[in-house]
């Protein structure tokens, strides 16, 4: 494969990468057993103002850059600033797959169960092409970079304690805001213990056939 046809292919994955992602974070929405940390914050935001998820997506997703922008200073790369775009699109990517999916209302605990675990899944998968295309960080996960930075330690390492703090932070905007916590429960915590290892599945098991069709 010539070297233009897999830089374009590069490009093509990332964009499919942040639509699954954006799909897996719809389903864990449409679960109603908590959201994952990456989407908890936007959904009980759009619950408090009334917005779209999509919309307070794309607010979460600047205020993120603009704290990696302190942080970092001169060492925030400029092609990071593409990720005010990357923002744009995955949260566009948010409305779009919470409406392709609107027929999806689960009404027992067993199917609630079953369309968290496809999300965590669905979101693994995206997770991996996001990270083998090594494009531009999504806001979430450029946050948590700059925090590594800053504190000087691995990202794995970091990763767990901001989607802590992503959770605190949605916990205490739900209660004092709408009076119960929203967007909060055991999905949550099922979301930030397993989509990791999921990611660590699919890149021993499919990872070399995604490098085959972007590696240069």
């Amino acid at each position: 494969m010539n070297i233009n046809l897999k830089k374009f292919n590069r490009y093509v994955i990332y964009l499919i990468s942040l639509f699954i992602i954006s799909l897996g974070a719809s389903l864990s929405i449409k679960a109603n057993l908590g959201t994952s940390p990456l989407i908890c914050i936007p959904y009980v935001s759009s619950l408090i103002v009334n917005l779209s998820v999509g919309t307070t997506s794309f607010i979460f997703s600047i205020i993120l850059i603009a704290i990696q922008v302190i942080l970092l200073g001169s060492g925030f790369e400029k092609r990071q600033f593409l990720q005010i775009v990357v923002g744009t699109i995955f949260s566009l990517f948010i409305d779009v797959t919470l409406m392709l999916i609107s027929f999806i209302n689960p009404t027992d605990y067993i199917s609630q169960i079953f369309i968290l675990l496809l999300s965590c899944v669905v979101m693994a998968f995206g997770v991996l092409l996001e990270v083998k295309t090594e494009v531009v960080f999504i806001p979430g996960d450029g946050f948590i970079v700059a925090i590594a930075k800053v504190l000087k330690r691995e990202f794995g390492k970091v990763k767990p304690y901001c989607d802590v703090s992503f959770v605190i932070t949605a916990v205490i905007l739900s209660f004092v805001f709408l009076g119960y916590i929203a967007g909060v429960r055991e999905g949550t915590v099922i979301s930030a213990l397993i989509i990791g290892p999921i990611v660590r599945i699919f890149k021993k098991y499919i990872g070399k056939y995604v490098d085959g069709l972007i590696e240069v």
